[in-house]
């Protein structure tokens, strides 16, 4: 794969402009949101960390029956905060005097489906493919409401689609910089692993492989699943995160504490090894703050994710499998930068116009910003 450029044609060197106005909410309500949002998107991961992987942190191997009525009344508790919180601000944003009746109708019914659907996620599933596609639906319904929260505080994820090639061109270099930092962070995780499995220090570590961990023994699983994991890690813990307590000017160290703590947290069943994933994360973070695009977060994860995941469940075929598919998926990777770089050649950088979406585009400012009103 070939290494990002930091600075190429001039797109990505440059940091978004900062934002004249971000919201008009209290910090304190802000940052209640914020986390209330983390709290979320982790406290069910979490549990199920602690159930499948708590034996390497002393915790009983067995988990009983008791337990897991206990962890799935959790997610169903968490679900329909999640339906209450999301039918709340969508009903808040949609009375007659802004939107049509029928815009009214499908919007509010959309929110009540899409709460009502986490909910039955939530339920315990005889198959598995099925409690997979219910991960999905509980995380892209939670993304949703992360995406309410950050509308009802004036604040956006800038989640607009690239309109001109130079856009594009702008947002490939970003994913090539988040599929770095991905690769960075993992590589050290599993180097950690392998050295402490090495040196049998006795330390916590993941037994076997990390598919076989996280229940995943095809692709199929695996596409699935990382539906949920992009919508839980990206949209919420990074993009929301970021962008709620940044438009609070909050400090640095609060915001990647923030984000930092729940990724190292989620990825515990790793064993000691998960302090790797500081790289992942504070990486993301930095990313983040510094361009403040989500699409490119969440293409780069996800195709790392997989193509890492797919690799892995390739073990069992000849060794050459697995560099013949790096080698085909870097010689892609050349081939479509190529061809933006080609259409973005013509026309110049400073003459394009800046993305907008519907909310108005609220860039992340770097570490010194200008104040901004917070009524």
């Amino acid at each position: 794969m070939r290494v990002p450029r930091i600075a190429l044609s001039g797109l990505v060197g440059r940091p978004s402009p900062e934002p004249s106005v971000l919201t008009d909410a209290p910090a304190r309500q802000v940052m209640r949101h914020a986390i209330g949002l983390l709290l979320l998107a982790c406290c069910f991961p979490l549990i199920v960390t602690a159930l499948t992987s708590g034996h390497l942190y002393g915790l009983p191997l067995s988990v009983s029956t008791r337990t897991r009525y206990a962890a799935i009344w959790t997610q169903f508790t968490v679900a329909a905060v999640i339906f209450w919180w999301l039918c709340w601000l969508v009903f808040a944003r949609t009375p007659l005097s802004r939107v049509t009746p029928r815009q009214r109708l499908l919007q509010r019914g959309a929110a009540v489906l899409a709460g009502a659907a986490g909910m039955y996620a939530t339920a315990p599933f005889p198959i598995p493919l099925a409690q997979v596609v219910g991960s999905a639906v509980f995380g892209c319904v939670l993304a949703w409401l992360a995406l309410e929260v950050c509308r009802a505080h004036r604040v956006s994820l800038r989640i607009a689609l690239p309109r001109t090639a130079v856009e594009r061109l702008r947002d490939w270099e970003i994913t090539q910089l988040v599929l770095a930092v991905c690769i960075a962070g993992g590589a050290l995780s599993f180097l950690l692993l392998h050295l402490i499995r090495w040196t049998g220090a006795g330390v916590p570590v993941m037994k076997g492989g990390q598919m076989a961990t996280l229940g995943v023994d095809n692709i199929g699983t695996l596409a699935i699943g990382l539906v949920s994991t992009v919508a839980l890690e990206d949209v919420v813990i990074v993009a929301a995160t970021i962008a709620l307590l940044t438009a609070v000017r909050r400090p640095a160290w609060q915001i990647y504490t923030l984000v930092c703590v729940p990724e190292v947290l989620l990825h515990a069943y790793l064993g000691l090894p998960a302090i790797g994933m500081l790289v992942f994360a504070a990486g993301r973070v930095w990313l983040y703050r510094r361009y403040g695009r989500l699409l490119p977060f969440m293409a780069a994860h996800f195709t790392f994710d997989l193509v890492g995941g797919g690799l892995m469940l390739m073990q069992g075929l000849p060794f050459w499998y697995r560099p013949a598919l790096g080698l085909l998926f870097s010689l892609l990777v050349s081939w479509f930068e190529s061809l933006l770089e080609k259409a973005a050649k013509p026309a110049r950088p400073d003459a394009q116009p800046q993305p907008a979406t519907p909310d108005g585009d609220t860039p992340q400012p770097s570490d010194h910003p200008d104040p901004v009103s917070t009524r």
